[in-house]
């Protein structure tokens, strides 16, 4: 793209954002500490879903120092149904590095921000130009598809080493001027809301006339459809064990198809088997619980990556075991369950036990 060319697309691209982005809270805010924590959380995340994590983690760790003096069970709690609690584990040891060794403050550089656990070079390049307004890029889905339908297919987006290198250089003009925070979210934001997948709505977009994808017609074309990795469906038994108004969870370990840090007792089983029969006996093998008089319950099913579980859950009480002072069990009342980090896949098992 010419340099002429590349200007009036910078010039477009923030008229519009200054129209019509969405009134998100980290974009109202100009602190790094925030900026940073809300792009940990947009990693594989929908802005919907991330919204009212983000409220209410700031709300409980305002501040860097906040965090870092936090324990990891305080900052799982405060994520807990957000899954991918990897991200939530790189906050708090981000905080602690960022108090050991920036004094307490977000880095400014990339090649500093990408030192710290959880940031790649996009979550870097966004933190830098939005929150310290550096020229560096960003690389997301919705950067790719824009990119790629602005210059005809040109670029592919298909993460080969020369496409790749293609779109960091595009993406890398782009941001040059005095806005980069900006014209990157503008760019994040075209691709999510108008140069959607499968296709766009070029009407409202404000860079139609320099794009190459809508002058070819087809603009839907570009970029060629990514290969998905296969759909992995798995059937799980799930125990709803009860002691008055408490249930059991566990520590899931490796054979447990939940991934929270505290989940209830599940198990995956063949199609044909018995999932009642199957729990009885990993609580068994697992704990040295005996369950008592398992009953089928309500069906949830639950995705994870490209995994999509069916889960049955089966309600019972405990014949024989202890719980009391197990670090991998413990008894919790359903109606805490905000104060402790479970997956998305426990909330509905309970919710649907409750209607």
């Amino acid at each position: 793209m010419n340099n002429r060319r590349l200007a009036s697309i910078r010039r477009e691209l923030l008229e519009w954002y200054r129209r019509s982005a969405r009134p998100l809270p980290w974009r109202a805010t100009t602190d790094p500490y925030a900026i940073w924590v809300s792009e940990i959380m947009l990693q594989q995340t929908q802005v919907a879903t991330v919204l009212p994590y983000y409220i209410r983690f700031l709300e409980r760790f305002p501040t860097i120092a906040a965090l870092a003096a936090a324990t990891e069970e305080e900052v799982l709690s405060a994520w807990s149904g957000l899954g991918y609690y990897r991200r939530a584990r790189s906050l708090l040891a981000g905080a602690r590095i960022m108090v050991r060794d920036h004094g307490g403050t977000v880095p400014v550089l990339v090649s500093e921000l990408m030192s710290i656990p959880g940031v790649g070079r996009t979550t870097a390049g966004a933190v830098a130009s939005i929150a310290f307004h550096r020229q560096e890029p960003v690389l997301d889905g919705n950067i790719r598809r824009v990119l790629s339908r602005l210059t005809g297919g040109r670029i592919r987006g298909d993460r080969t080493a020369a496409d790749e290198a293609a779109c960091w250089e595009l993406a890398t003009v782009l941001v040059e001027g005095d806005e980069p925070g900006n014209l990157n979210q503008a760019l994040m934001e075209l691709g999510a809301a108008i140069c959607a997948s499968p296709m766009p709505a070029c009407r409202s977009c404000p860079v139609t006339r320099w794009c190459e994808g809508h002058a070819s017609g087809e603009p839907g074309r570009y970029p060629p459809p990514a290969k998905r990795p296969a759909t992995l469906r798995i059937q799980a038994a799930v125990a709803v064990i009860r002691r008055g108004e408490q249930v059991l969870l566990e520590a899931p370990g490796e054979m447990s198809p939940l991934r929270g840090r505290w989940d209830l007792p599940a198990v995956e089983h063949e199609s044909d088997q018995d999932g009642g029969a199957s729990l009885v006996v990993a609580l068994r093998d697992r704990h040295g619980l005996e369950a008592r008089s398992l009953t089928a319950g309500a069906n949830v099913s639950h995705g994870i990556m490209n995994r999509r579980i069916r889960l049955t859950a089966y309600h019972g009480t405990l014949a024989r075991g202890r719980v009391a002072g197990r670090k991998e069990l413990c008894w919790v009342e359903p109606d805490r369950l905000d104060h402790v980090p479970v997956s998305g896949a426990t909330f509905k098992v309970l919710q649907a036990a409750r209607s």
